[in-house]
């Protein structure tokens, strides 16, 4: 029939246009997804055309003039970015402070993370005194250096008016308040072939000489770890005229830090 004639050859015509399109499409997709990718490409370039610091901080003298070609086979340090604010300062504790610390945390049914934050760190420059900056102790790390015996600590600073700058050295001071201990002058501590000693007095007023282990320091003072014990009576002054074994006539003398009796004889 006509009609049925007619009606094949328009399927026929269908599936030819449908197959020349396909490829066509396909091709003109791709080419779609190209030019994406340019795009893409040419932002991440225009970006390397921007340096963004990770952090605020103060940047130093540039390397390389305005104009100058950079980059290539070798890059090019263009500058240098200092950190103020804040501003940390490493320091190292001994191995046998680590031990005490840890054991003086076990007594307080406390752990080393606890102190991330919380334990204030004092520091002052050479030229300072009084220990002006207070910051906090923000790094602790997990494992002590076996060829120094020592463990590295960071302490954080706001570093309000850049009173630090990143390479002084300074004095740091970590304020630890222990149930009790034995303070004695630094003036009272001498030093002989097997480490450091004091001078007592004792019940017959005769001048002693004690071999002491020290601590930490606590402004001119000095904690007594072991050799003292709270009713020994050390001498603080006139050391010069308290040879061993003689007989003196101590003065008693009172301080409002030092927790031993405080001599001086006559």
């Amino acid at each position: 029939m006509p009609g049925s004639e007619t009606c094949k050859q328009s399927k026929s015509q269908r599936r030819q246009i449908s197959t020349r399109r396909g490829p066509t499409r396909d091709t003109a997709h791709a080419n779609v997804l190209q030019a994406k990718a340019n795009v893409e490409a040419a932002e991440i370039n225009l970006g390397y055309t921007q340096v963004m610091a990770p952090f605020d901080g103060v940047v130093t003298a540039r390397k390389v003039s305005v104009g100058e070609l950079v980059g290539g086979d070798q890059p090019n340090q263009l500058s240098t970015i200092v950190q103020l604010h804040p501003i940390w300062v490493w320091f190292i504790i001994s191995e046998r402070d680590v031990q005490s610390m840890r054991a003086a945390l076990d007594e307080h049914n406390q752990t080393v993370a606890q102190l991330i934050n919380k334990v204030p760190v004092e520091v002052e420059a050479q030229t300072e005194t009084g220990y002006p900056h207070k910051g906090v102790l923000d790094y602790i790390n997990p494992s002590v250096d076996p060829s120094t015996g020592t463990l590295q600590v960071r302490g954080s600073f706001q570093n309000i008016g850049n009173a630090l700058l990143p390479g002084y050295f300074v004095r740091v001071r970590v304020p630890l308040h222990p149930k009790s201990a034995l303070i004695v002058p630094e003036t009272a501590l001498a030093t002989y072939q097997g480490g450091r000693y004091v001078l007592l007095v004792n019940r017959d007023n005769v001048v002693e000489q004690r071999h002491v282990q020290l601590g930490q320091s606590v402004g001119q003072m000095r904690i007594i770890e072991s050799g003292l014990a709270p009713t020994d009576r050390v001498v603080v002054a006139g050391i010069q005229n308290a040879i061993p074994g003689q007989k003196v006539n101590p003065e008693k003398q009172t301080s409002e830090v030092t927790t031993t009796d405080a001599l001086a004889p006559r």
